[in-house]
C-alpha cells in the first residue's frame, strides 16, 4: 500500500502519447476513402519519423560506445596491478605496499573503533533528520521525506545504519535466496546509480518494501547520479526493516576502486568533510561483503539474477562456498591464501568467476561461446549457447541481469531466456526509460514496468532538440577522448598522408580513428560533427580547430606531456587515492613520481622507466613548488575548451539528472511481454 506522503514524491503520471509501441495499443486508419494530399502528409511523416528513429539509434550507438570505453580504465588497472603484485621484487618498497593496500580488507578493530556511531557527537547546528531508537517504518519515511528535500544526514546516524546493515550482510550466504511461494511476487530493479527521483518513483508506484512486497536490487545503487548517499542509504534501511524480503546483489560499481572515477567518493568527501576517510573504508568493507546473486524461486520458473552476467567458467558450487569478502576490489586481486604474492590457479579461476558475475554482456553480434569482451577490456562476451547450457546445468528458465543502459529499459537477449533491466532513467543525461520487473508466483512470464522521471518534457520538444539533448553528453565525451590522443591521431593521419596536401580518404581517416581511439563507433555518419572535408576527402587537420586541451596553471613546453596526463587521469585519480589515505587530497612529489612510474611500468611490460620524464610531470604539477600535488587542483583546472563558440553569458547548459526533487513530470507504462 502507498503511504500517502510519497503521493507527493512524484506528481501525477503524465498521459503518454506517441508510444503506441509500447502501449500496444492499434491504431486502425478509416477504411473511407481517404484524401491524395492527406496520404502524403502521412507518408512525408512516416519518412520523417523513420528518419529521426534512425537518428536516435545512431545516437544510442554512440551513448553505449563512449559509456563502455569509459570503463576500460578498470580493465587497464585489473591488468596493470595483475602484472606489477607478479614483478614486486623489482619495485620500491612504498610502491609495493600500495598495491597490496588496493586488495586489503579493513582492519575490523580500527574500523570499528572509528566508525562507532556512540563516539560520535552531533553539533547544535545540525538541523538534518534525526533517527531516536530504534530504526522503524517511520524513520524510513522521514528519511525519504528529508532526502526528498535534498538534506544530508548526519555522519552518526549513517554509521549507525551501515553498522545495522553490515551485521545482517555477513550473515547471509553468497547468494540470496528468495522464495515466491511464501512472498507471492518480486519486484526486481536494475542500476540506480544514485538517481534518488528513480527509486522514489518505483516506491510510490509499486509501493515500499515490507514483509508482503519484496525487492530485488541488482547492484549499481551507486556513481553517476549525485545522491548516491541516499540511495544506498535507504536500500540499506530496507534491509534492516525487511531482511527476509529485501535482497540486494552486488554491482561493479560496488567496488571502492571503481567510486573514485565515477563519483561516489567524491560525494562522500563532500558531503562529510569531517569523517570522509573512515566512511569511505566502512562503505568499502560493506560492499565486500554484499551477495553475488540472487536466485527466485517462482514457482513453474526458477530464475536466477546477477548483475552482469555469466561465462563459460561459472560454476555456482564454488561462487557458492569462496569468501567472498576477500574480493574488496574487483580490480585489484586479493592476497593468496598460501602467503605467495601469485594467485594460484584455483585462486585465479575463483576471480575471474567473480569478474565475469560482475562485468560481462551477451554477445551484441550473437556469436556462440565466450569471448573477450573487446568493449569493456573486461570479463566477457557470452553467446546464446553458454546460456542454453548453463541454465540446462542448473535447472533454471531465465537470467535477469543489468549492467547495461537499454532505451526502454529493458531488453531480451537469447530467445528470450537472457532479460536485462535497467533502472535510472535519462542516464547521464540521455533520453532512455528505466524499467522495473515484477515476477507473481506461478507465472510463466513476467510483468515490465517502464517508466522515466524528468524535469523536460521531451515528447513536447522539436525533433531536432530530441537527438541534440540525448546526443550531447556522449559527443562532449567524445571530443575529450580526441583531444587527449591528439598527438597520436595527426602522427597517423601525416603517416597515411601520401600526397601530403593534408587530406585522407573517407575510409582511412574512419580507420585511424577506430585504430588510435579503440572505439568502434559510425565515424563515416560522425563526420560532419567532427572534420571538414571536401571533393578531395577528409581535411584531417579540421578535427583540432575548433577545441585546445587547457590549463591556466599548467604550462608545459611539451604539448604532448599535457596529453598523456590528461589521458591517464581516471587512473592517476584512483592511484591517488590510494596513497592518500587520510584523503587529504594532498600527496608529496615523491608519492606522485611513484603513481606515474606505476603507470609505465604497467604500459612498459620491459619495466624501463625514463626518469627524466617521470621528473618532468612530477615538476608539472607541483603548481605551487611546495613539494606537494593537489590532485583535485588538477583535475579541476584541465578543461577542454570550445576556442570558436564560447558559451553566452546568458546561455543556459543541459542540466544533467534534473531529478532529485519532485519538480519533474513522470511517464509510465506497464506491458506483459
Amino acid at each position: 500500500m502507498n503511504h500517502p506522503i510519497l503521493a507527493q514524491i512524484v506528481p501525477q503520471v503524465a498521459a503518454l502519447s506517441d508510444r503506441a509501441d509500447k502501449m500496444k495499443m492499434v491504431s486502425k486508419l478509416s477504411t473511407l476513402s481517404i484524401d491524395k494530399s492527406a496520404s502524403k502528409i502521412q507518408a512525408a511523416f512516416r519518412k520523417h519519423q523513420a528518419r529521426l528513429k534512425l537518428k536516435k539509434q545512431a545516437a544510442w550507438q554512440i551513448h553505449e560506445k563512449l559509456e563502455y570505453s569509459s570503463e576500460q580504465t578498470e580493465a587497464k588497472l585489473k591488468d596493470m596491478f595483475e602484472k606489477l603484485i607478479k614483478a614486486s621484487d623489482t619495485l620500491s618498497p612504498s610502491v609495493t605496499k600500495l598495491l597490496h593496500k588496493a586488495g586489503l580488507p579493513v582492519e575490523e578493530k580500527e574500523l570499528l573503533r572509528l566508525t562507532n556511531p556512540d563516539n560520535i557527537r552531533i553539533d547544535p547546528s545540525y538541523r538534518g533528520p534525526h533517527i531516536e531508537g530504534p530504526i522503524t517504518r517511520k524513520v524510513f519515511v522521514n528519511l525519504i521525506e528529508a532526502f526528498q528535500r535534498g538534506q544530508v544526514l548526519h555522519e552518526k546516524y549513517v554509521c549507525e545504519i551501515l553498522h545495522q546493515a553490515r551485521a545482517i550482510l555477513k550473515t547471509i550466504p553468497n547468494f540470496n535466496h528468495v522464495d515466491l511461494s511464501n512472498l507471492r511476487h518480486v519486484f526486481i530493479v536494475g542500476d540506480l546509480h544514485g538517481q534518488l527521483a528513480d527509486l522514489l518513483h518505483i516506491f510510490n508506484s509499486n509501493g515500499l518494501p515490507s514483509t508482503d512486497n519484496a525487492y530485488i536490487f541488482n547492484g549499481d545503487f551507486v556513481d553517476r547520479g549525485r545522491n548516491s548517499v541516499e540511495v544506498i542509504l535507504l536500500l540499506m534501511v530496507a534491509l534492516i526493516l525487511y531482511p527476509s524480503s529485501v535482497f540486494l546483489n552486488r554491482g561493479n560499481h560496488e567496488d571502492i576502486m571503481v567510486t573514485v572515477r565515477y563519483g561516489f567518493h567524491n560525494e562522500i568527501n563532500h558531503k562529510y568533510r569531517t569523517r570522509k576517510a573512515p566512511l569511505v573504508d566502512l562503505f568499502k568493507d560493506i560492499f565486500s561483503w554484499l551477495p553475488l546473486y540472487s536466485y527466485v524461486d517462482a514457482g513453474k520458473n526458477k530464475i536466477i539474477v546477477m548483475h552482469g552476467g555469466i561465462s563459460d567458467k561459472i560454476n555456482l558450487k564454488k561462487l557458492n562456498s569462496l569468501a567472498r569478502n576477500r574480493y574488496v576490489s574487483i580490480e585489484v586481486p586479493p592476497e593468496s591464501k598460501s602467503g605467495g604474492k601469485r594467485l594460484t590457479d584455483e585462486e585465479d579461476n575463483e576471480y575471474h568467476q567473480i569478474q565475469d558475475l560482475f562485468w560481462s554482456d551477451p554477445d551484441p553480434r550473437g556469436r556462440k561461446g565466450c569471448r573477450k569482451n573487446d568493449d569493456r577490456k573486461m570479463a566477457c562476451f557470452f553467446g546464446a549457447d553458454v546460456t542454453h547450457q548453463f541454465l540446462k546445468k542448473y535447472n533454471l528458465s531465465m537470467i535477469i541481469r543489468s549492467h547495461q543502459v537499454k532505451q526502454d529499459g529493458y531488453e531480451y537477449n537469447h530467445g528470450g531466456k537472457v532479460l536485462t533491466v535497467f533502472s535510472a532513467s535519462n542516464y547521464c543525461g540521455g533520453s532512455n526509460w528505466g524499467a522495473v520487473v515484477r515476477w507473481d508466483y506461478n507465472e510463466e512470464e513476467p510483468w515490465i514496468i517502464s517508466f522515466k522521471t524528468q524535469g523536460l518534457d521531451i515528447e513536447k520538444l522539436s525533433f531536432s532538440k530530441q537527438v541534440t539533448l540525448f546526443e550531447d553528453p556522449a559527443y562532449h565525451s567524445l571530443i575529450e577522448k580526441i583531444m587527449t590522443n591528439k598527438t597520436a591521431l595527426l602522427k597517423q593521419f601525416a603517416k597515411a598522408d601520401i600526397k601530403k596536401d593534408d587530406h585522407l580518404p573517407l575510409t582511412t581517416w574512419a580507420d585511424i580513428m577506430s585504430d588510435v581511439l579503440q572505439i568502434d563507433l559510425p565515424w563515416l555518419i560522425l563526420r560532419t560533427k567532427l572534420v571538414k572535408e571536401d571533393a578531395n576527402g577528409i581535411l584531417y587537420q579540421t578535427m583540432f580547430n575548433d577545441y585546445i586541451l587547457d590549463n591556466p596553471k599548467f604550462q608545459m613546453s611539451n604539448a604532448g606531456i599535457m596529453e598523456d596526463l590528461y589521458m591517464w587521469k581516471d587512473m592517476l585519480l584512483a592511484l591517488f587515492n590510494l596513497i592518500d589515505y587520510n584523503h587529504s587530497g594532498f600527496i608529496s612529489r615523491n608519492e606522485f613520481a611513484d603513481i606515474i612510474k606505476l603507470i609505465l611500468y604497467g604500459e612498459n611490460a620491459a619495466g624501463d622507466v625514463n626518469d627524466a620524464y617521470v621528473e618532468e610531470l612530477t615538476s608539472a604539477m607541483d603548481f605551487d613548488k611546495n613539494g606537494k600535488i593537489d590532485f583535485n587542483e588538477f583535475l579541476e583546472s584541465f578543461r577542454i575548451v570550445n576556442v570558436k563558440k564560447p558559451q553566452q553569458v546568458n546561455e543556459e547548459p543541459v542540466v544533467k539528472n534534473k531529478s532529485s526533487r519532485n519538480n519533474g513530470t513522470t511517464a509510465e507504462h506497464k506491458v506483459r511481454v
